[in-house]
């Protein structure tokens, strides 16, 4: 967490063994990052918002205290949850590993450490990257039920977390932009981005008057949309919040907020650039394709692949595969499987598997699929999830998406 990128990174270790703690400063030191290590569970928290280290190495079993009890508080802490943290460990507890990767550690180490490989683990942890946050996944309408716990009940909101700035880029403002708004509201900082809707469906649209950064005056935004029939952007989104339907009209929002009518041509901004196509969905939707640090990531959330005729796709689907082609991250709408879609065909949504096999044709690496069915339980995507295995030879990654986890995508730092 560098202020200025052009210093070394810092390097915090967590650990009471003295000679590991030496051991991995030689190695940290030969890499050209800053190197501090600290031998407690009391008061390491403390050296942690104090360094604000971008790594920190920590020991599972602290003499004084549970070094994931230590994980968990960082990754709580609005301020310091994107600190990347690697436990090390000498046990070979499988839970202990699994319990440490849920409460957000990058990696999982096993001592005696070997050399090279944590070297290679450091600088591919510290190596610029792009974190896509889903914040919510649900299509057509949120749930909040038991059934929905895991893969999460919030609809579409994602943050493309950029390196080098603050800045915000955000995806849809779903009822997940609510959760994503108090975190950044928790930060206590200045907020701007840009916010990019791909239509004015209200799954995708709903979140937008609950999203607290709007209501603070210092605060500063411009939110993007395709030309709509019933008008332009902020025409769309105001009419949601007419008195009739919200007590809170546009008016209202005390944040400085810009509306912009989203061109079709590439366009730059802060560290990336972006471009969108239509979709085949029921109203002007966009398909929205982020170029940063030579990697390509589509947001596709609401998109009707149809199936082919006798083998025969149309010229729609000719241009996805054009526009999709190589890209390194796709999210792709998922609502619906090859069982279900015959009795939803022309409702703008795809089935599982025509999503995927689109995707191994145009050589994505990573691929989420989203914008799930309200009737889709935990134990029904898992159970799709499953079923993905068959493909995984096809991608560097590939699952259903679930609200609250991340995705990384490692970029060029020259581009």
């Amino acid at each position: 967490m560098s202020d200025n990128n052009l210093l070394p990174k810092r390097i915090l270790m967590i650990d009471d063994d003295l000679t590991m703690c030496d051991f991995v400063g030689a190695i940290v030191a030969a890499k050209g990052y800053e190197y501090y290590s600290f031998n407690r569970y009391d008061g390491a928290l403390k050296q942690v918002k104090e360094l604000k280290p971008d790594l920190v190495l920590l020991d599972l079993h602290l003499p004084d205290g549970s070094g994931l009890n230590l994980c968990q508080y960082i990754k709580q802490d609005p301020e310091f949850s994107s600190i990347p943290v690697i436990m090390l460990t000498t046990r070979e507890f499988n839970i202990e590993r699994e319990i440490a990767m849920k409460n957000g550690a990058e990696a999982f180490l096993h001592k005696p450490i070997n050399q090279k490989k944590l070297a290679d683990i450091i600088v591919d942890t510290l190596s610029p990257e792009v974190k896509v946050m889903f914040w919510g996944v649900r299509g057509s309408a949120p749930c909040a039920n038991k059934e929905n716990m895991i893969y999460g009940g919030n609809t579409t909101c994602v943050q493309l977390q950029l390196p080098n700035t603050e800045n915000y880029l955000i995806l849809d403002s779903g009822s997940g932009i609510r959760n994503l708004g108090s975190s950044i509201m928790a930060k206590k900082k200045h907020a701007e981005g840009q916010i990019f809707i791909t239509h004015p469906h209200w799954d995708h649209i709903q979140g937008f008057p609950f999203f607290k950064p709007f209501y603070v005056p210092d605060n500063k935004f411009t939110v993007h949309l395709p030309q709509q029939l019933g008008g332009d952007c902020r025409d769309v989104l105001a009419g949601q919040m007419t008195y009739t339907y919200f007590p809170v009209t546009p008016e209202m929002l005390m944040a400085d907020i810009q509306y912009e009518t989203q061109s079709y041509h590439l366009q730059q901004y802060d560290g990336y650039k972006i471009e969108f196509m239509l979709s085949n969905h029921p109203v002007a939707t966009a398909i929205y394709k982020v170029h940063v640090g030579g990697k390509k990531i589509v947001f596709c959330p609401d998109n009707e692949l149809v199936p082919a005729s006798n083998g025969v796709r149309n010229s729609f689907y000719d241009h996805l595969l054009e526009f999709f082609d190589g890209a390194d991250l796709l999210i792709h709408d998922a609502q619906y499987s090859r069982e279900t879609y015959p009795s939803r065909r022309n409702w703008g949504h795809s089935a599982w598997e025509e999503a995927v096999e689109l995707a191994a044709k145009t050589n994505v690496k990573h691929l989420y699929l989203t914008h799930h069915d309200p009737d889709s339980s935990d134990n029904y995507l898992a159970k799709l999830d499953s079923e993905l295995k068959s493909y995984a030879s096809h991608f560097e990654s590939v699952q259903f998406a679930k609200e609250g986890e991340f995705a990384r995508i490692k970029i060029n730092s020259d581009t």
